[in-house]
């Protein structure tokens, strides 16, 4: 049984967004089901990360595809990635060292 027909059998709402995109709401109008942006797969609420803006408060995109997409990013950037993270360290790491010693000599 496939997972459209499994939400269907539980009675849930089946509703169409202008693009196509197929969704299914509960009866309070909470979002339980949703087809991904990138790979056009129907998916559990729970395989998208929270948005606040967001459809249904859920991003576009399911959490495989983002793995995929921000895995590739840091693949072709490790260098600038690596960079901006060695300089946020050291800029917080210089912020905490300075607020400890101001604490200290109160």
């Amino acid at each position: 049984m496939s997972l459209r027909e499994e939400l269907l059998a539980q009675e849930y709402n089946e509703r169409t967004k202008p693009r196509g995109f197929v969704y299914f709401t509960d009866a309070d109008g909470q979002v339980v089901a949703k087809t991904c942006r990138k790979c056009g797969e129907l998916k559990y609420a729970k395989n998208y990360h929270y948005k606040s803006d967001g459809f249904g408060q859920l991003g576009p995109y399911c959490r495989g595809c983002v793995s995929v997409r921000d895995r590739d990013y840091y693949v072709k950037n490790r260098e600038h990635v690596k960079r901006v993270k060695n300089a946020y360290y050291h800029r917080k790491r210089s912020e905490q060292l300075s607020f400890n010693l101001f604490r200290d000599s109160e």
